[in-house]
């Protein structure tokens, strides 16, 4: 009798008692089929395998999510767009939390506050959450330690004015923040911002936040997401904003080679060692290179 070939592979992975009731096969017949069971089996569990799993290794092996740009993004980015972008990951502990400095040192007290993240010792990061001594604070790598932002006194609303002066940052200005940036989150005391840079997408979390009281000024946390040293950007962009409410009579202090020189060494070594070149406008080693000791 003819059967169907899906009729015949659901008898041949019924198993033997369905053979024995129904054929008279001899015993190579039958370890042959009994072969056939132990293949479909197999074909089941890599099924289940496939239906459980799969997920996971269709996103292990799935390219780089490609992003778009922020809306103010400078023209230059359409060059880029359809680049693998490095976002990177956001902290899961951002925001105005309660936070404790001098932890581990010798010679200062513990103090819990609430406020923003510090940094981890990396040179691409700045915070006015930090230890007290310069001494603690650089056993976990570079100073990245910055004061408080004080707004003058006659300003009725120093968060406001901080808000729209970060709002008319312009991205591209010392050729970085080329992808733009976006606010996140803004309350009347606290804003969070993502820049994103031009070519790889990578995103740095910047955040100010007025959360002891205006006498105390304002917090602040400039920070990149992905690599040990960030070219100097987080610097250049909390400088840029600086500047702005300088002009309107807040008190803050540049960062410079001379406040937070490690940072700036790590960033002018990662300018002239790095191939891309675009790294390196705008820096004193756009035209020349660093001086090396020479080995041997």
């Amino acid at each position: 009798t003819f059967v169907e070939p899906s009729a015949q592979t659901a008898f041949v992975c019924s198993g033997p008692a369905a053979w024995a009731s129904s054929l008279h096969v001899s015993t190579m017949i039958v370890r042959l089929l009994l072969l056939l069971v132990v293949s479909c089996e197999a074909v089941r569990s890599t099924r289940r395998a496939v239906i459980g799993g799969g997920a996971a290794a269709a996103v292990a092996s799935s390219p780089i999510r490609r992003a778009g740009a922020f809306d103010n993004a400078i023209p230059e980015y359409a060059s880029y767009v359809d680049k693998a972008k490095r976002r990177g990951t956001p902290p899961k502990d951002l925001g105005v939390l309660k936070r404790t400095i001098n932890e581990q040192s010798i010679d200062a007290d513990p103090v819990t506050f609430s406020g923003l993240r510090g940094c981890d010792g990396k040179p691409n990061c700045f915070s006015t959450t930090g230890d007290s001594l310069l001494e603690d604070r650089i056993l976990t790598g570079v100073d990245t330690l910055i004061s408080p932002w004080r707004p003058p006194a006659d300003d009725p609303a120093p968060f406001k004015t901080l808000a729209s002066a970060v709002k008319e940052y312009k991205p591209g200005q010392s050729f970085i923040d080329g992808g733009g940036f976006a606010v996140v989150k803004e309350t009347d005391s606290y804003l969070y911002v993502q820049f994103e840079a031009l070519k790889k997408g990578y995103i740095d979390d910047v955040e100010f936040a007025m959360a002891g009281g205006r006498e105390q000024g304002i917090q602040v946390r400039s920070s990149s997401r992905v690599g040990q040293t960030d070219f100097g950007v987080n610097a250049i962009r909390l400088n840029a904003i600086a500047a702005s409410l300088r002009a309107k009579g807040w008190a803050i202090d540049e960062i410079t080679p001379k406040t937070h020189q490690d940072y700036f060494y790590a960033a002018d070594d990662a300018r002239d060692q790095t191939f891309d070149k675009d790294r390196r406008k705008g820096t004193e080693m756009e035209n020349g290179r660093m001086d090396r000791p020479a080995i041997g």
